[in-house]
């Protein structure tokens, strides 16, 4: 089994433990992945890589969003899809991907959380440490 496939597999179980329950279905092109009510749903037919980055996405939602996401207004869950973007971008880059995107650049000058709240780099690094451990990879 290839590595993003051990990746993939090791978070379906971390998110199983923690409560959510993970489906493939139908989304509009535009969605890889949404998290409902304890539901995460991943788009079909996504490429591996692909499937690996949504999952971390939708895993970091339901891990640091699940109780608010819900009663959140807009301006909140614009911050909650920048967290979540934060915490796909550390993970990703500690599994050795390259950042995603034609602006993404790769090193510390890049750190995902620049101009984030501190109560949002609080979540996104507790959420990319969880998600991290979770894959066997050191938290720090």
């Amino acid at each position: 089994m290839s590595a993003i496939l051990r990746h993939i597999d090791s978070l379906e179980r971390y998110a199983e433990d923690n409560g959510a329950r993970l489906t493939r279905g139908e989304l509009p092109d535009s969605v890889h992945g949404r998290v409902v009510e304890g539901l995460i749903t991943l788009r079909a037919r996504l490429s591996p890589e692909q499937e690996l980055h949504a999952l971390v996405h939708e895993l970091a939602h339901w891990l640091a969003h699940r109780d608010e996401w819900n009663r959140a207004p807009s301006l909140t869950r614009t911050v909650y899809e920048y967290e979540a973007e934060a915490v796909e971008a550390l993970v990703m880059a500690r599994l050795g991907f390259a950042p995603a995107g034609p602006d993404a650049v790769a090193g510390e000058e890049s750190w995902p959380t620049d101009g984030l709240l501190s109560s949002s780099v609080a979540r996104v690094v507790s959420t990319s440490r969880r998600i991290c451990r979770a894959l066997g990879l050191d938290s720090d």
